[in-house]
C-alpha cells in the first residue's frame, strides 16, 4: 500500500534567483537526536513525543579554538547541556543538549563576540536541518517530492565491465530493463556509460556518449519518471540533459571536471553529490580517515559550496556519502550505521549500498549473491533518514524500503 504522503510528483515550476549558500564554518552535524515527528497513530507511545523534547542532541564541531571552547562549555554548562572534547582531534567537541537547552544557548550568547555566538547558531542550524523530514527536489522544470516513502533509482549500467556483471547492458536491451524497473517500483533511472569500479579505468568521451544518449532519448519517451545521467563529463552531461535527462549524479562531487557544474546551473537540472577521493583507479590509496563520519560530511559541505559557487541552487542538490568510494569496508559500514548524520547537511540523501564489496566482505560472498546482504543495507539506510536508494534490483528493494519506512513511522501514512 502507497502512503499518503511524500510520493514522487513531477509539476512545472519556474527559475529563481539562487539561494544564498550558508557557510559553517565549523562542520557541525548531528550524531545522534530524536527523529522527525510523524503522525500519531492510536497506540503509539504518547512518551515517545514527549521524550523527543527531552532527550539530548549530540551535535559534533571542529576547529573549535580555546577561546570558543571555554565560552561553550561554560554557557552550555548554564542551560544545563554538557561539552565533550575529542581527544583524538584538536579542536573537535561535542555538545550535548535538548532543543530547549540549545535555544537558551543561543540566548545567552546573543552579547557574546561573534566568534562564539556563531557556535551556537551553527548548533542550531544543523539540528533544524536533521529535522528536516520532506524536500521539493527541482529537476530542470519539474519537481520530485522527496518525502516520507522511500525513492528508488534503478541503476542501468550501459557498459561492459560494471563490478556486477548482470547489471551490464546496452542498446535496446537497456531501454527494456529501464522499462521493467518503472513498472518494478522505480521512481528514477540512473544510466551511466563508464564503470567507476575500483580499478576502472576512463572510458574515451565518445564512446560514453554513444552508450548512453540513445538510452537516455528512448527512455525519455517511455517512461515518465525522471532521468539521471551518471558521468563526471560536463559534455556528456550536456547531450544527456538535452536528451531528456534531469539529474547528474556525479561521483567526483563536482571535482573532475570543472565545466560540468556551469552545465548543470545553466540547464537547471538536478545533481547528486558523492562523496569520493582519488580516482576510480586508485581510490583506496586514499581510504585513510580518523574520523569517517566527520570527514565524509565536511568534504561533502566543501563539494555543496563549489555547487553553490557555480549557481546551483540549493533546492537541486542530492548528497550521497559515497559507499564503497575511497572506503575500505570497514569505512563503509560505519557512513551507512551513521548516514543519519547526513540530515545535518539539510539536503536529500541517496545512498547506493547495491551489492558491493563491504557485504562481499562480511557475507564472504561474491556480487551475484548479496541480495540479502544489500536488503539489510536498504533497510538500515531507511531507517537512517536516506531518501533515495540506487539498487540494482527494483522489486525486492521496493519492498524492503518501504517495510522498513512504515516500520520506522510506525505506520503512520502507511496503515490505512
Amino acid at each position: 500500500m502507497n502512503p499518503v504522503a511524500g510520493e514522487p510528483t513531477a509539476r512545472s515550476t519556474t527559475r529563481r534567483a539562487p539561494q544564498p549558500h550558508v557557510k559553517l564554518e565549523h562542520n557541525p552535524l548531528v550524531l545522534r537526536g530524536s527523529d522527525p515527528e510523524h503522525e500519531l497513530l492510536p497506540g503509539s507511545p504518547a512518551v515517545g513525543r514527549v521524550a523527543s523534547h527531552y532527550s539530548d542532541y549530540l551535535v559534533r564541531l571542529e576547529g573549535v579554538g580555546p577561546e570558543q571552547r571555554e565560552a561553550l562549555l561554560r554557557v552550555v554548562g548554564i542551560a544545563g547541556g554538557r561539552v565533550h572534547l575529542d581527544e583524538r582531534i584538536e579542536g573537535v567537541v561535542v555538545v550535548a543538549a535538548t532543543s530547549v537547552q540549545i535555544e537558551a544557548v543561543r540566548a545567552q550568547l546573543l552579547a557574546a563576540p561573534v566568534a562564539q555566538l556563531r557556535l551556537a547558531e551553527e548548533v542550531a542550524t544543523a539540528v533544524r536541518a536533521y529535522l528536516k523530514r520532506s524536500f521539493a527536489l527541482r529537476c530542470c522544470e519539474s519537481v520530485l517530492e522527496v518525502g516520507r516513502r522511500p525513492l528508488l533509482m534503478g541503476v542501468l549500467n550501459c557498459t561492459p565491465d560494471s563490478f556486477y556483471p548482470d547489471s551490464r547492458t546496452a542498446g535496446e536491451q537497456a531501454i527494456e530493463r529501464g522499462v521493467a524497473m518503472v513498472q518494478q517500483g522505480a521512481d528514477l533511472l540512473d544510466i551511466g556509460g563508464e564503470s567507476t569500479r575500483p580499478g576502472s579505468v576512463v572510458v574515451d568521451e565518445n564512446e560514453e556518449l554513444s552508450r548512453v544518449v540513445p538510452v537516455v532519448s528512448r527512455l525519455r519517451e517511455l517512461v515518465d519518471v525522471p532521468l539521471s545521467i551518471d558521468t563526471t563529463k560536463a559534455t556528456v552531461a550536456a547531450a544527456a540533459l538535452e536528451a531528456g535527462a534531469t539529474i547528474v549524479n556525479d561521483i567526483s562531487g563536482l571535482a573532475y571536471d570543472p565545466q560540468l557544474a556551469e552545465v548543470i546551473a545553466a540547464r537547471g537540472a538536478a545533481v547528486v553529490l558523492m562523496h569520493m577521493r582519488g580516482s576510480s583507479e586508485d581510490m583506496y590509496g586514499a581510504a585513510d580517515y580518523v574520523d569517517v563520519v566527520g570527514e565524509v560530511i565536511g568534504e561533502l559541505r566543501a563539494a555543496v559550496a563549489r555547487a553553490a559557487a557555480a549557481g546551483i541552487e540549493m533546492d537541486r542538490i542530492v548528497v550521497d556519502p559515497g559507499i564503497g568510494f575511497a572506503k575500505r569496508a570497514e569505512h563503509s559500514l560505519m557512513a551507512l550505521k551513521h548516514i543519519a548524520a547526513l540530515r545535518s547537511l539539510g539536503l536529500p540523501i541517496l545512498a547506493g549500498p547495491s551489492r558491493k564489496s563491504f557485504i562481499g566482505a562480511v557475507l564472504d560472498l561474491p556480487a551475484d549473491q548479496r541480495l540479502e546482504g544489500t536488503g539489510a543495507a536498504v533497510a538500515a539506510a531507511v531507517m537512517g533518514g536516506a531518501h533515495i536508494l540506487r539498487v540494482h534490483d527494483v522489486g525486492p528493494m521496493r519492498r524492503t524500503a518501504d517495510m522498513a519506512a512504515a516500520i520506522r513511522d510506525e505506520g503512520a501514512g502507511w496503515i490505512r
